[in-house]
């Protein structure tokens, strides 16, 4: 069983000749001709997407980035021991960082849309993921680059490494003085760059490569050490922003059901909420202030129950200000759209299931005769209870003055509330089923 799992998880079963791995990581990393050209026109791809808010345009602009190359060569020089490879990989991809920052800052510098979208936004906030899809994704890289056949994995990879995006979102914080932004996004290119390198030194040295320079057991220690040193020193923010990014997530989940449950408990008078994640703060927006100190009770006791301590209640009443107009009337909106799509789904059930009793009754062996008005109306009240009366009637259909040998089926309805339009098609479709008609029209009346 060993041996079957060493066979399936070998990776030198198809492992191409070093010399010739060794020589295309080295071509990767040039920065020279067809790379810078390259590298200069992905990176205004990349920045248009950013700027227009088109994820597609951006994966785009990843798929042909050689931002890779030198960050494997520096991971790869370090496996093989090759000093003078790790230097070349770093001027290289500093090079290439220069051009990237410079070539995004004049774009998002001219462009005229200068308010950053949820794809720039999204590269400014790096947590512990963030690490783990740069090592997996080094990896993955590494593995696919020694390969003897041309693997479809490193496209792939480019995507989830995303190196380019993070350099574009540092462009418009250079551009627009957001240098929060440029913190963010810069510290996320560091984090892939030095963990993609961190995965290809790994990978190298499961395969176990040929050396390829000559260091000193001394000169090999520091290099450990400073290895250690930078990647402890890019892992402990990243660590760091990860707990609190689930903690706020925790929290703001917490809270969200907790703010439901006040604002469906028909004793309370809650007509809106809202949280405020970093301050740990729900605001609640009272109807008046009679039941506010049972609310704060309930709240209180609720948050309890969700493990959540230390939350800041804000209460006011309605009408009082300031009041956050914009977010209430989002809250009211999901709110709303959240009970149609239920009233929707319930009525497609019933609907349904109308539809397979009717089956059944159309695939009978023995149906009745036609009904009367009188027996169609105790059916279709049955089912639609808003209808009081019905008008059964059978004709022939007359189009552009002559008249037509089909029939006409009529069936005229009165009652209120008005049908819907989901209710009506669904009556229509009964009624053909139940009078064996292929066409009916359904007629509604509303008396005065």
């Amino acid at each position: 069983m060993d041996r079957k799992l060493r066979q399936l998880f070998n990776l030198r079963r198809d492992q191409d000749d070093p010399d010739i791995i060794d020589a295309e990581i080295r071509a990767g990393s040039e920065p020279v001709g067809a790379n810078l050209w390259v590298l200069f026109f992905a990176i205004l791809i990349a920045s248009v997407g950013l700027n227009v808010n088109s994820t597609a345009v951006i994966i785009g602009a990843m798929l042909i980035s050689p931002l890779m190359g030198p960050i494997i060569a520096v991971g790869y020089g370090a496996a093989v021991q090759d000093v003078s490879l790790i230097r070349h990989g770093m001027r290289a991809l500093g090079l290439f960082t220069a051009i990237s920052l410079v070539t995004s800052t004049l774009y998002f510098t001219l462009s005229p849309l200068d308010q950053p979208g949820s794809e720039l936004l999204a590269r400014t906030t790096p947590t512990l993921w963030d690490v783990l899809i740069a090592a997996f994704g080094g990896a993955a890289g590494m593995v696919a680059a020694t390969r003897k056949d041309v693997s479809n994995v490193l496209p792939g990879v480019a995507i989830a490494t995303a190196l380019m995006p993070p350099l574009c979102t540092a462009g418009f914080g250079v551009a627009h003085a957001r240098w929060d932004m440029f913190g963010g996004a810069f510290y996320l290119f560091v984090i892939n760059s030095v963990f993609i390198a961190a995965a290809t030194l790994a990978i190298s040295k499961l395969l176990k490569l040929p050396l390829r320079g000559n260091v000193t057991p001394e000169a090999r220690m520091r290099h450990r050490v400073f290895i250690t040193v930078g990647i402890g020193a890019v892992l402990l923010p990243s660590v760091w922003l990860g707990y609190r990014f689930v903690h706020q997530e925790v929290f703001a989940q917490g809270v969200l059901r907790v703010a439901k449950q006040l604002r469906d408990d028909p004793a309370l008078d809650v007509v809106a909420y809202q949280s405020d994640n970093a301050a740990r703060t729900l605001h609640l927006v009272l109807l008046n202030a009679r039941g506010e100190q049972k609310v704060r009770e309930v709240a209180t006791a609720l948050l309890r129950n969700e493990g959540l301590s230390n939350v800041t209640l804000s209460l006011r009443h309605a009408g009082d200000a300031p009041v956050d107009v914009g977010a209430l009337r989002n809250q009211f909106a999901q709110d709303f759209e959240g009970e149609r799509i239920k009233t929707l789904r319930q009525a497609d059930e019933r609907v349904r299931a109308l539809e397979t009793k009717l089956a059944e009754f159309v695939a009978a062996p023995q149906r009745s005769a036609l009904p009367d008005a009188a027996q169609l109306r105790d059916e279709v009240s049955a089912q639609f209870p808003s209808i009081r009366s019905l008008t059964l009637a059978y004709g022939t259909r007359s189009e552009g003055g002559a008249e037509r040998s089909d029939e006409a089926t009529v069936v005229v309805v009165d009652g209120t509330p008005r049908l819907s339009a989901h209710q009506r098609a669904a009556l229509r479709r009964w009624l053909q089923v139940r009078l064996e008609k292929p066409s009916v029209d359904v007629l509604e009346q509303i008396r005065k």
